[in-house]
């Protein structure tokens, strides 16, 4: 479908053959109207920033979980997420995510003078 929208201006061509001139300009005004108006708000979502993903959790604050068998997990935005640290982490810890790495996050522990809002 979307496809069929972005050649829209070529296929309202066949209307200066079929219709006189003077309606054909102006149905084909609006054809092009239409179409600038598509390709502008699909240019606008492609320029957005991701809204998914591990690349979206850097900076985000988060709280300790300690899963299964030891292994760290973090929540954040509601979601869990595996994480390495550099220094210990127990439960309840708040982490800030540094990078992701792989299928982890890279935290960094925050101190607990500061204790930051747990989205």
């Amino acid at each position: 479908m979307c496809h069929i929208l972005l050649i829209l201006p070529l296929l309202a061509l066949p209307l200066f053959w079929i219709w006189p001139l003077p309606l054909a300009l102006s149905v084909y005004g609006a054809v092009l109207g239409l179409s600038a108006t598509i390709y502008w708000y699909a240019i606008r979502a492609m320029r957005q920033p991701r809204q998914n993903g591990a690349e979206r959790m850097i900076g985000a604050v988060g709280r300790v979980v300690i899963g299964e068998l030891g292994e760290v997990r973090s929540q954040l935005h509601g979601e869990l997420w595996r994480v390495t640290s550099t220094v210990p982490l127990r439960h309840g810890d708040h982490v800030k995510v540094v990078a992701a790495e792989d299928a982890a996050l890279r935290v960094q522990k925050l101190d607990t003078g500061a204790m930051p809002t747990v989205t």
